[in-house]
This record gives C-alpha cells, structure tokens and sequence, in this order.
C-alpha cells in the first residue's frame, strides 16, 4: 500500500497543535492519524540547537545536513 503524504502546512499545524498542550493521542484521533506519525513529526520538528548564525536548527533540518557532510 502506498504510503499518504501530508502538506508541510497540515504537518506544522499538527506539531502547533501539540505543542500547545494537545496530546498525541487525542491529535491521532480527531484527524485519523497514527500516534506514532504524530510523534515522529514532533521529534523532526524539535530545535536541537542553533547554527552559526543563531538561527535554530530542527532535528530533521541537523539530519538533512549530515547526509550532505556524509
């Protein structure tokens, strides 16, 4: 089965609503979601630090570059 894929748009505004105080469950439920896909797209969307710049990097963005360093 193939997998379906979400807009940025609708993953951010999932992640917004988490990080308001919404559990993953509850955010699984209402949209039809896994939790664990709820949970995954908040761990890529955790700052982790900042770059040289200060600008803060996510988890994914920090992956992304260590495919490209690789």
């Amino acid at each position: 089965m193939k997998a379906k894929r979400y807009s940025t748009e609708f993953k951010a505004s999932i992640v917004t609503l988490y990080n308001e105080g919404r559990s993953a469950n509850s955010l699984a439920n209402e949209y039809h979601l896994a939790v664990q896909t709820v949970t995954g797209w908040v761990k890529k969307a955790q700052i982790i630090g900042t770059d040289v710049t200060g600008k803060p990097v996510t988890r994914a963005q920090f992956n992304a570059m260590q495919k490209e360093v690789a």
